[in-house]
C-alpha cells in the first residue's frame, strides 16, 4: 500500500507541473488569481485570520506539503476545471467583492467598532450561502443583549447563571458560642423572569435584581444562624473542630454537606465499632468489616463492604444523628451474604452428587473437591461468594476426577454385554464360507474391468462403488449387458422388481440379502480417515459367496491380515498397467497447454481460478467435489467427446473416472487434508497420475506440473514404492452399538453416546473405533430437538449435512423442527434462475441448493412418510444442474467484493477488497470524507 501511495503522489506532482508550465506547486500557486485563491480556501474549509493574498498562498502551500493524496487531488481537480473554463459546482457562489465589505453591507443600521468586530469574527469563517441579513440581525441583537447583561452583572457584582438566577459570593457571619468569624459563601437567588425584566430600562432592572439579592442574603444568613445554634453542644465534634472544618468549607458547599477531616470520621466510626475501616473512593466512603465463617471443618475469613455517599455521612455527623444504623446495615449484609453463599454451596453439592450418581463417593470427596478451590478464592478476594466462573471450575475438575471412575465402570458393563469380536456382527457372511479375490494393480491396468465381467456372469451380485457417480456408471454398464439391475444411493433409488444385481454406493450395502458375487471397488479406501469404516464393514460383512476386491497393491498385506482374522480364503491376482507413464522433464507453462490435458488442483477456489485464466484461449471442463454427480458427469462427457480441450479438476478424478487424458499436470505439490496443509503422498500422486495415458487412446501417459518445485516433488515420489496400509482399521458405530450404549449410559443424548464410542470402544481383531467427528458435529445439532427418539437421531446424524455451509445448516434446522413435531416437511424450490451465473457467489449458492436436494432425498428414504416432495426436489435438481453446467461452460465467472462490487481474482483469499477492508477499520477515513462529516455535524 505504501508503494502504491508513493506512485499516486508522483503522478499528482507531475500533473501540477503540467498545470503550472513546469513549475512546482509552491511557485506555480503565485500565478493563481486572488479570486481563485479565495475559492480554493473556501473549498478546503481553511480558517484564516485574514484573507489577504499572501496569507492564502502560505496556507495553501502548507496544505499541499502536509496534505494526503485525496486533498492534493481535490486541489488539482479545481485548478484543471478553472483551466478548462468550467465553473465549479458548489453550494455557494463566491462574490468577487471583498467579504468584509460585503458582510457589513448587509447591516441596515450603524454599528460600533466592537459590534463590527464581533459580527465579522462570527460570519467570516462561514460559507456565503449561510450569511443572510436576518442572521446578521439576530446576531447583532444577541451581541447587544449580552453586552447589556454584562453591564447589569457588573453593576450588581453578580453572575446570571444558566438557570436565570443570580449567583454571587457574600461574607456571612458564623456565631458559635463566643466565637465569631466570617466566611464567603456562594449564594443563588430563586429563578427570575429575565425576558420580562429586560423589557424595562437598566435602572429598573438593577433595582429589582438588588431586591432579589438582598432577600437571598437574608435567607442564607437565617440558615447559617439555625445551623450554628445546632452546633452549640455537639456530640461528635468539639468547638475547635467545628470552626476549623467550617473555615475550610468550599464556598459552593451546602451547610450540612461541609466536609469533615478524615481522622474525625474514622474516630466517630470507631466509637460504634473499632473493627470498621474506612476508605475514600470518589464521592463515596467505603466501610469495611472483617468476618469469618466455618465451611465444613475450615474457618475462612472475608470482608463486608458498605458504600455510603460522603454527603450522607457528613450530614449525619453535623446533625449529631446516631450512626448505629451502620452496624445494623453490616448485620443485614452479613446475614444476606451467608444466606446466598449457603444457597450456592448447597446447589453446588447437589450438582456434584447428581454428576457422581451411582459411583458411591464419600461426602468427604465432594467437600475436598470444593474446598481446594473455594478456600484460596475467598482468601484472595476477601469475598464470601461462589462466583459462576468458580462454580464451573469446581464442576469441571470434579467431572475430570470422576470421568475415569465412571468410564471404567461403564466400560466394564459395556464390555460384559457387547460383542467384542466384530466379525460376529455379520452372521450371514460368516455362514457362507466366502472366497475372496483381490485384483491388485495400478490404474489403467484392467483390474476393475475384469471384476465387472465376472459380476456380469454371476446370477446375482452387488457392485459397491466409492462415489454415486461410479455407482451410476456401474448401473449403466450392467444394464447395457441386459442385466436386470437396481441402483441404490443415499439420495436416489431406481428399483427393478425383477433385478438380480444391485449397484450402490458402499455405505448403502444391505447385509441381509445373500448374492453370488460382490465387487468392492477401490479397497485401498479402507484406510480413509472419514469413510474407511464402510470398506471395512463391506469386506467383513458382505453376504456374497465370492467377493472381488479391486485396488492398489499397498492394501495387500492389510487385506491378508483381515482374511486371516476371518479365517477365509484369499486369492491375489496381480495386474500390470497397459501403457507406460512418464514424468515430464520440465514444468509446463499455463500458456502452453496441449489438448487432452488435465490440470489437478486441490480446492474449488483453485479450480475456478485456473479455469478463469484458461477460458480466454481454451474450452475448459471442470470437476470438483462441490459439484453434483450429474454436473461432474456432464463435464466429464464434454471432455471425453472433445467438446472441451482442457480438464481442470480436483483429485476427484483419481477415483474411477475413465477419461481420455493424455497429460496430467499438478497445479501444486501440497493440499489441505482437513487437519493441516501437507505435501501429497506417493499414493495420492500415483492414483492421480494413473489417469494419464488411457489405454487404446494413447501410447503413454505424461505427468508434469506447472512449476519447478512441484515437478521436483512429484518426480521424487512418483518412483517411490507405495507405503503399506497400516492396521488397525476403523469401524463405525452401528445403530445396534448406539442403542446398546444408550441403554447402558441411560441416555438418549446421541452426542454423549458417540463420544463414548469414539473414546472407549474396544474390539478383538485389527479394528478400532472410526473417526466420527463429522457425525458428532451433526449430533450436537440433532440433540437440540429432544422430542426425537434415539433411532431417529442416529439416522439424522448419518445424513449428508454440509455444516460448512450456513445455508445448509439453516435448512437442516428447519427439517428437524418439522420432524420433532411429526409434521410434513415440504421442499421449497429455488426462485426462477437466470441462464447462467455471473459471479462466484451465485454459482456457490446453486451448488448449496443441489446439496439441499441431496439432503432432502436422503432423508426421504429414512422418513418417507414426512419427506414427500421428492418429485419437486428432483425437478429442482435438474434445473439447478442445467444452470451450473451453463455457468461453467460460459467461462467468465467473476468474484466480486461484497461491499463495493469490485472484481477480484478467484485466488484472492477474502470476500472484500483491500480498500473496503481498510475503510472499515476503526479510525480510517479519507480526508475529504472526514471534512464532509464535520460539516454535516
Amino acid at each position: 500500500m505504501a508503494k502504491k501511495k508513493r506512485r499516486h503522489t508522483i503522478k499528482l506532482n507531475n500533473r501540477v507541473k503540467e498545470l503550472f508550465d513546469g513549475f512546482p506547486f509552491d511557485e506555480g500557486i503565485l500565478k493563481v488569481e486572488d479570486e481563485q485563491l479565495l475559492e480554493l480556501v473556501m473549498i478546503l474549509d481553511l480558517k484564516l485570520s485574514s484573507y489577504q493574498s499572501n496569507e492564502m498562498i502560505r496556507a495553501l502551500r502548507r496544505v499541499w506539503s502536509e496534505g494526503e493524496y485525496y486533498t492534493r487531488k481535490e486541489i488539482i481537480e479545481y485548478l484543471l476545471m478553472k483551466k478548462r473554463g468550467k465553473k465549479r459546482q458548489t453550494k455557494d457562489t463566491i462574490p468577487t467583492q471583498d467579504r468584509v465589505e460585503w458582510i457589513l453591507s448587509l447591516v441596515d443600521e450603524e454599528l460600533t467598532r466592537e459590534e463590527e468586530e464581533e459580527i465579522l469574527e462570527h460570519f467570516i469563517p462561514l460559507a456565503n450561502a449561510k450569511i443572510t441579513p436576518k442572521k446578521i440581525e439576530n446576531r447583532l441583537q444577541y451581541i447587544r443583549k449580552k453586552r447589556r447583561l454584562k453591564h447589569i452583572q457588573e453593576s450588581l457584582e453578580v453572575e446570571i447563571d444558566s438557570k436565570e438566577s443570580l449567583s454571587f459570593t457574600y461574607p456571612f457571619e458564623f456565631k458559635i458560642s463566643k466565637d465569631k468569624f466570617t466566611k464567603y459563601l456562594l449564594v443563588h437567588s430563586p429563578e427570575l423572569d429575565f425576558k420580562s425584566l429586560l423589557e424595562k430600562d437598566d435602572k429598573s432592572v438593577i433595582q429589582k435584581l438588588q431586591e432579589q439579592k438582598s432577600k437571598a442574603i437574608i435567607k442564607e444568613q437565617k440558615k447559617i444562624d439555625d445551623f450554628c445554634l445546632l452546633l452549640q453542644e455537639h456530640c461528635y465534634l468539639n468547638q475547635d473542630e467545628i470552626i476549623k472544618n467550617l473555615k475550610h468549607m468550599p464556598i459552593e458547599s451546602k451547610l450540612y454537606d461541609t466536609p469533615i477531616d478524615y481522622a474525625i470520621i474514622e474516630r466517630v466510626l470507631h466509637q460504634i465499632d473499632s473493627n470498621i475501616s474506612i476508605i475514600l473512593s470518589g464521592e463515596d466512603f467505603i466501610l469495611e468489616k472483617d468476618e469469618s465463617l466455618k465451611i465444613y471443618d475450615t474457618n475462612v475469613n472475608y470482608k463486608l463492604k458498605l458504600y455510603y455517599k460522603r454527603s450522607f455521612i457528613y450530614e449525619k455527623i453535623w446533625r449529631g444523628d446516631s450512626l448505629f444504623l451502620i452496624l445494623n446495615d453490616f448485620k443485614e449484609l452479613n446475614n444476606l451474604t451467608i444466606e446466598n453463599f449457603n444457597s450456592g454451596l448447597i446447589d453446588l453439592e447437589e450438582q456434584m452428587k447428581e454428576m457422581s450418581k451411582g459411583l458411591d463417593l464419600e461426602d468427604r470427596v465432594l467437600e475436598d473437591s470444593i474446598l481446594q478451590f473455594l478456600e484460596p478464592q475467598i482468601s484472595t478476594s476477601n469475598k464470601l461468594k461462589i462466583r459462576e466462573k468458580l462454580k464451573r471450575r469446581i464442576l469441571y475438575h470434579f467431572m475430570e476426577y470422576i470421568r475415569p471412575i465412571r468410564e471404567k465402570k461403564m466400560r466394564q458393563e459395556l464390555l460384559a454385554k457387547t460383542i467384542r469380536d466384530f466379525k460376529q456382527l455379520f452372521p450371514i457372511a460368516r455362514d457362507l464360507k466366502r472366497r475372496i479375490i483381490f485384483h491388485a494393480g495400478p490404474t489403467n491396468s484392467g483390474k476393475t474391468y475384469q471384476a465387472m465381467e465376472r459380476l456380469k456372469e454371476a446370477e446375482t451380485g452387488y457392485y459397491l462403488a466409492p462415489l454415486r457417480l461410479l455407482a451410476l456408471e456401474g448401473y449403466e454398464d450392467l444394464k447395457r449387458s441386459n442385466i436386470a439391475i437396481s441402483l441404490i444411493t443415499g439420495e436416489e433409488e431406481i428399483i427393478d422388481e425383477e433385478s438380480t444385481h444391485i449397484s450402490s454406493t458402499i455405505e448403502m450395502l444391505n447385509m441381509d440379502i445373500e448374492v453370488e458375487c460382490c465387487v468392492i471397488d477401490e479397497i485401498q479406501m479402507i484406510n480413509d480417515r472419514d469413510r474407511g469404516w464402510a470398506w471395512a464393514n463391506a469386506l467383513i460383512g458382505t453376504p456374497a459367496k465370492e467377493v472381488i476386491l479391486t485396488g492398489s497393491t499397498n492394501a495387500i498385506e492389510s487385506v491378508k491380515e483381515i482374511c486371516d482374522y476371518l479365517g477365509e480364503e484369499l486369492e491375489i491376482i496381480y495386474f500390470e498397467r497397459k501403457n507406460p507413464l512418464e514424468i515430464m522433464p520440465h514444468p509446463t507453462s499455463i500458456d502452453k497447454i496441449a489438448p487432452n490435458t488435465a490440470i489437478v488442483a486441490f480446492s474449488r477456489k483453485e479450480v475456478l481460478s485456473i479455469k478463469s485464466k484458461l477460458s480466454k484461449r481454451y474450452s475448459v471442463s471442470v470437476v470438483y467435489g462441490n459439484l453434483s454427480p450429474e454436473v461432474r458427469r456432464e463435464e466429464a462427457r464434454r471432455f471425453r467427446e472433445g467438446e472441451s480441450q482442457i480438464l481442470v479438476a480436483t483429485d476427484a478424478i483419481a477415483m474411477g473416472l475413465n477419461l481420455p487424458i493424455h497429460t496430467i499436470l499438478f497445479y501444486k505439490d501440497n493440499k489441505f487434508d482437513g487437519l493441516r496443509q501437507r505435501e501429497l503422498t506417493s499414493s495420492e500422486i500415483l492414483q492421480i497420475a494413473g489417469r494419464a495415458g488411457r489405454y487404446r487412446l494413447h501410447e503413454k501417459g505424461l505427468v508434469g506440473a506447472l512449476d519447478a518445485k512441484s515437478l521436483e516433488t512429484i518426480g521424487k515420489k512418483f518412483y517411490k514404492p507405495l507405503p503399506k496400509i497400516k492396521l488397525p482399521f476403523a469401524v463405525m458405530a452401528s445403530l445396534e452399538h448406539v442403542l446398546l450404549i444408550g441403554e447402558i449410559l441411560e441416555t438418549q443424548n446421541l452426542l454423549d453416546i458417540l463420544e463414548f464410542f469414539a473414546k472407549n470402544m474396544e474390539f478383538d481383531g485389527p479394528f478400532r473405533a472410526g473417526n466420527i467427528e463429522s457425525m458428532i458435529e451433526v449430533a450436537r445439532i440433532v440433540d437440540e430437538y429432544e422430542k426425537l427418539d434415539l433411532r431417529s437421531r442416529y439416522h439424522l446424524a448419518c445424513a449428508p449435512v454440509s455444516l460448512g455451509s450456513p445455508y445448509i445448516e439453516s435448512v437442516f434446522h428447519r427439517y428437524l423442527k418439522h420432524l420433532a413435531k411429526g409434521e410434513l416437511v415440504s421442499y421449497i424450490p429455488p426462485r426462477e434462475l437466470p441462464k447462467f451465473a455471473i459471479t462466484n457467489d451465485e454459482l456457490l449458492n446453486a451448488e448449496d441448493r443441489v446439496k439441499e436436494v441431496s439432503l432432502y432425498l436422503w432423508l426421504s428414504f429414512k422418513f418417507p412418510e414426512l419427506f414427500v416432495d421428492t418429485r419437486e426436489a428432483r425437478l429442482a435438481r435438474e434445473k439447478l444442474n442445467r444452470f451450473i453446467e451453463a455457468s461453467l461452460q460460459k467461462g467468465t465467472l467473476s468474484k466480486r467484493c461484497r461491499k463495493c462490487g469490485k472484481e477480484l481474482d478467484f485466488s484472492y483469499r477474502f470476500s472484500i477488497c483491500e480498500r473496503c477492508y481498510l475503510k472499515g477499520k476503526r479510525g480510517f477515513l479519507r480526508p475529504s470524507s472526514y471534512r464532509r462529516r464535520q460539516r454535516q455535524k
